[in-house]
C-alpha cells in the first residue's frame, strides 16, 4: 500500500506512456481525458494531462 497525498493521482508508467503517445499524435487534452475515462475508469483533469505532457518538453527541445 502507498499513501497518496490529497488531490494526487496514482498514474502508472503505462498510462503516462499512452498519454504521451496521444500527445505526439496531436490529440487534444479533452480527448485524452475522455479516452482515459473510458479505458481506465479514471477521471483525469486537463491540468494533470498537461503536467504529464510538459514533462517531456526538455527532452523534445534537446
Amino acid at each position: 500500500p502507498k499513501i497518496v497525498p490529497k488531490r494526487q493521482l496514482i498514474i502508472t508508467d503505462e498510462l503516462e506512456g499512452t498519454i504521451l503517445s496521444m500527445y505526439a499524435m496531436g490529440v487534444s487534452t479533452r480527448a485524452m481525458g475522455d479516452y482515459v475515462q473510458e479505458m481506465y475508469a479514471i477521471e483525469i483533469s486537463p491540468a494533470e494531462i498537461s503536467r504529464i505532457t510538459y514533462s517531456v518538453l526538455p527532452a523534445v527541445q534537446e
